[in-house]
């Protein structure tokens, strides 16, 4: 999976691909709500996209969830 950054549009720059993410994102994130490391709760294939799965984190102390797509490894 890569990202992009996009930069303000000064002569029509296209934006940039940044590359794959450092090892450490690779781990469970942080919960946006208390800030401790959330757990795979489900993981799911993303239809039509065979190398996509969606998988949702779920915080066990706030009960938060989080879904993100990420690149089947």
């Amino acid at each position: 999976m890569s990202t992009q950054e996009q930069t303000p549009s000064s002569g029509g720059t296209p934006p940039r691909a940044v590359g794959p993410l450092p090892p450490r994102s690779k781990k469970n994130p942080p919960c946006p709500t208390c800030g401790r490391r959330m757990t795979v709760k489900q993981v799911m294939p993303v239809l039509f996209a065979s190398e996509l799965d969606d998988v949702i984190y779920g915080c066990e102390d706030c009960g938060t969830e989080v879904k993100r797509t990420v690149k089947r490894a």
